[in-house]
């Protein structure tokens, strides 16, 4: 008797979840669309006071400008090319914001950058 009761009842949530798959369905391919994007090297949202922390930090580990390449732009969605040395950001109080596993920052002519580092691509150009 319980087992035909509780048949049924899975029976009515299919039948009520019926109009509202396709818009979950949608919902899903959305999400994975936007993780595509992130993924694909789209801009990193640093909150402003978390940005300057971390520009103060980089500045401090005096790391050298180097010259941009003939024809390169430095700029959010610009690949970085392999002769410009990556510098990784060390985990300190002070960096929580970024991910030092997936970012790392350069200094290409007297920019500081954020890179992603699967894809070289820079997320974050710091003011």
């Amino acid at each position: 008797m319980k087992k035909t009761y509780l048949g049924v009842a899975m029976a009515a949530v299919l039948v009520a979840m019926a109009p509202v798959a396709p818009a979950l369905a949608a919902a899903a391919g959305a999400a994975a669309g936007a993780a595509a994007g992130a993924a694909a090297g789209a801009a990193l949202t640093i909150a402003a006071a978390d940005a300057t922390r971390l520009k103060t930090w980089i500045t401090a580990q005096k790391t050298a400008s180097v010259a941009a390449p003939a024809g390169f732009t430095v700029a959010v969605g610009s690949t970085v090319p392999s002769a410009i040395t990556l510098r990784p950001i060390a985990v300190t109080p002070v960096v929580t914001t970024v991910d030092p596993m997936k970012y790392q920052y350069a200094v290409i002519g007297a920019k500081v950058v954020l890179v992603q580092v699967s894809d070289r691509k820079i997320v974050y150009v710091f003011q």
